[in-house]
């Protein structure tokens, strides 16, 4: 399992395209408070190891739980952050995180 590096500076409610060539990749939430999320595209990604089906991106944009959709070019995952990390930081802070791959 590969973790993407970090990138610090994500605001929540964000749509982020992420372009690698990994086969997997885990998308993490760490600081962000419960509640809050991020929808990542991944073009070329086919599943998610967890996380609840979606039958539209209309339908995964009104998820309230950490949720994808898989579309014709894309995996699209929507990360609902758990809160834990958000008042701590660094590599034992926890967080919301997903496994997708190819």
């Amino acid at each position: 399992m590969e973790t993407a590096s970090p990138v610090d500076g994500i605001r929540a409610g964000t749509e982020i395209e992420v372009t690698t060539e990994r086969p997997s990749v885990t998308l993490q939430l760490s600081e962000l408070d419960s509640g809050s999320w991020v929808i990542f595209e991944l073009p070329g990604f086919a599943t998610a190891a967890s996380g609840t089906p979606e039958d539209s991106l209309d339908a995964l944009r009104k998820a309230s739980t950490t949720s994808y959709y898989k579309g014709k070019d894309a995996l699209w995952v929507k990360v609902v952050s758990n809160g834990e990390g958000a008042r701590t930081s660094g590599p034992a802070a926890g967080g919301t995180s997903i496994q997708v791959s190819r």
